[in-house]
């Protein structure tokens, strides 16, 4: 079992379906947590709760993202980014122990002419390199800065 660190490659099909609104107040997406026995990659299609983490002030299906919007740079003419990102999330007053997190979607449009009906739709997966843990403290997940460059969901 693994966590690697991946956009979800059935999140890069969903985007050309029209699934996911990343505007301020379109979908609403949440960040899970998992153990080092997770297995959540780039194959990840949907949230799960097998392998997440359990503990003091978690709650299984983990913590609603604040979503910043939709954000375009262009570097020149030929190239630019489209990019989102969210504000940090904390879990207050928690004792908890987590090797990465899943960010998914609770909320997704299925398109007409996709002929599915999706579920908590994952967006990316997360690797936190090695177990992190809080103890009845603070355990807080600081995105980078939003730009072309370092948000945590871009398109270049």
């Amino acid at each position: 079992m693994a966590i690697t660190q991946a956009m979800s490659t059935s999140f890069k099909a969903e985007l050309m379906l029209a699934v996911h609104d990343f505007r301020v107040g379109g979908d609403t997406f949440k960040l899970a947590m998992y153990t080092s026995s997770a297995s959540i990659d780039a194959n990840t299609t949907a949230y799960t709760a097998s392998d997440e983490v359990v503990g003091t002030n978690y709650t299984a299906g983990g913590g609603t993202l604040v979503n910043l919007g939709v954000v375009t740079s262009n570097n020149n003419a030929s190239s630019g980014t489209g990019f989102t990102d969210f504000s940090d999330l904390t879990f207050a007053n928690s004792t908890i122990t987590a090797r990465g997190a899943l960010i998914y979607n609770t909320t997704p449009s299925a398109n007409s002419n996709a002929n599915t009906t999706l579920t908590n739709a994952a967006v990316a997966s997360l690797d936190f390199g090695s177990d992190k843990s809080s103890t009845d403290g603070d355990f807080t997940i600081i995105f980078p800065t939003a730009s072309n460059t370092t948000a945590i969901i871009r398109i270049v």
